[in-house]
Parts: C-alpha cells; sequence; structure tokens
C-alpha cells in the first residue's frame, strides 16, 4: 500500500509544480498542449526515478515492470490535470 501512497503524494507534487509554472505559457495558442508535454515529462522523470509501478502498487505480478511505469506515467499525467481542476474548484475559481 506504500507503493500507492507514494503515487497519490507524486501526482499532488505534480499539480503543484505544473500549477506554480504554468502561467509562463497560459496565455499561448497551443499552451494547453505545453501543459501537456510538462506534465509528460515530469510524469516519466517520476516514475522512472522513483520506480512507480501502478500495477505493482495493487500486488498484481505482471511480466516487466516497464508497462507498470508506463500505465502509471499515463496516469499521473491525467491524474495531475483532475487534482489540479478539483483543487481550483474547491478554491472558486473555474478555467
Amino acid at each position: 500500500m506504500k507503493l500507492l501512497e507514494i503515487i497519490i503524494i507524486m501526482c499532488t507534487v505534480m499539480w503543484y509544480i505544473i500549477d506554480r509554472i504554468k502561467p509562463l505559457w497560459e496565455g499561448w495558442k497551443y499552451g494547453k498542449y505545453v501543459t501537456t508535454g510538462v506534465a509528460a515529462v515530469l510524469a516519466t522523470v517520476l516514475c522512472v526515478g522513483y520506480k512507480l509501478d501502478i500495477i505493482y502498487a495493487f500486488g498484481i505480478e505482471a511480466g516487466p515492470g516497464t508497462i507498470g511505469i508506463a500505465v502509471t506515467v499515463l496516469l499521473l499525467m491525467g491524474g495531475s490535470s483532475a487534482v489540479a481542476e478539483l483543487i481550483a474548484r474547491i478554491k472558486g475559481r473555474t478555467e
């Protein structure tokens, strides 16, 4: 269960980092794509660096960890956006 908690914490850390640097490109024509790219890079660095594997975190032994890491990267990319939207709504901002 510890690995799952770390993945959730990393998702929150990603949201925080992206939220703080997002004003740099927010007004650009393709700003959403820049956000997606930054999320992809950060998720990849975090997952590979910390060997975060969501499949292994749920106790499923499934082949090489590369697949689990790739799934975790996709989860963090989408999850950081979801966390950002949730926190923005809590703060009362709508984007």
